[in-house]
């Protein structure tokens, strides 16, 4: 794969870009410079790759038609226009904001979980990746899928600050420092506050009391999978800088011993705890860098039928590594 690849990265100054900048100049193939987008309303002016100071441009005015790839790291609204500018131009799209991901024509893809899509064209030119919820999710459900022992599932995931971006975690920090202080914090990404506290719901509450992005992973997790499956899920809020977790409970069509999953995931790539003790489970300190899903505490119903799984994963390293991982496996078509 040559190495003078077009790389742009909209959104390069906020917390997914700079993930996606970090996972890329890992990479066997990585280009020996990219081009970091951000909008004119940025305070930073220059970003870090592969050890050198790259200065930003702005993202209303970059000719994105001449790159190879185009990662979307930006708020939907703005992906939108860029993503078709940049297909447009030619250009591979790997959308990480969620703007394309109703469009069918443009498939939903995490590498470890439906790489058959990859195989297939994308009439676009645009890959789109789900909620970071999905792709935490995704492994483990996939894996006792094609097991044969999976069913009904209820999902508590616990969301930290980092996804809402860098604007949640700094605001987190703040509110932490405020309170300390008996000060008043600011509450502009979190209005209700979030430090030292939990948040019940996340996203509008329709009529049903379910909100609407519950609503929208339980669908995405039925198209990643390519079956329909009932997955009931709720979202918490918690004062968590970075690094997502869930608690899944999954009815089973039979009496499954806990060792047999375990053996099922970590054969399908998931990490398990090194050492056997509570200290060792996954949690999002423990994850913070990795790229894959952890699973630890795998539980059998006391009445048999069903399990209980802990997970977490690195939202930001996670979703980055995906994404890098979609826009090399287009890259190899050329």
């Amino acid at each position: 794969m040559s190495q003078d690849l077009r790389i742009a990265v909209a959104g390069a100054t906020g917390a997914l870009g700079k993930e996606v900048l970090t996972v890329l100049a890992s990479t066997s193939w990585a280009p020996e410079t990219v081009t970091p987008l951000a909008s004119e309303r940025t305070t930073v002016s220059f970003i870090e790759y592969n050890d050198r100071q790259i200065a930003v441009d702005d993202l209303g005015f970059e000719a994105l038609e001449d790159m190879d790839v185009v990662f979307l790291a930006v708020p939907e609204h703005v992906a939108l226009e860029a993503g078709e500018r940049a297909a447009e131009g030619g250009a591979f799209v790997v959308d990480c904001s969620g703007a394309f991901s109703d469009d069918p024509m443009v498939p939903m893809v995490v590498p470890w979980v439906n790489p058959e899509r990859l195989a297939e064209p994308a009439p676009k030119g645009i890959f789109s990746m789900p909620l970071p919820e999905v792709t935490l999710m995704g492994p483990i459900l996939s894996a006792l899928g094609r097991a044969g022992i999976l069913g009904e599932v209820d999902a508590t995931i616990m969301v930290p600050a980092s996804a809402r971006g860098r604007g949640g975690v700094d605001e987190l920090s703040k509110q932490v420092i405020a309170l300390f202080s008996a000060n008043s914090p600011p509450r502009k990404v979190f209005p209700d506050g979030l430090a030292f506290d939990l948040i019940p719901a996340i996203g509008m509450v329709g009529d049903n009391g379910w909100t609407d992005r519950e609503a929208l992973i339980s669908r995405q997790v039925s198209q990643i999978l390519g079956i329909e499956i009932p997955v009931r899920v709720t979202l918490v809020g918690v004062p968590v800088f970075s690094g997502m977790s869930v608690n899944l409970s999954i009815r089973t069509p039979r009496a499954t011993p806990p060792d047999l999953v375990e053996r099922v995931l970590t054969d399908a790539g998931l990490v398990k705890p090194e050492m056997a003790g509570i200290r060792y489970l996954p949690r999002p300190r423990r994850v913070d860098g990795q790229p894959f899903v952890n699973v630890g505490r795998i539980r059998e119903f006391p009445t048999g039928g069903g399990l209980q799984i802990f997970a977490a994963f690195d939202n930001l390293r996670g979703t980055a590594t995906a994404a890098v991982a979609i826009a090399g496996a287009m890259l190899k078509t050329r």
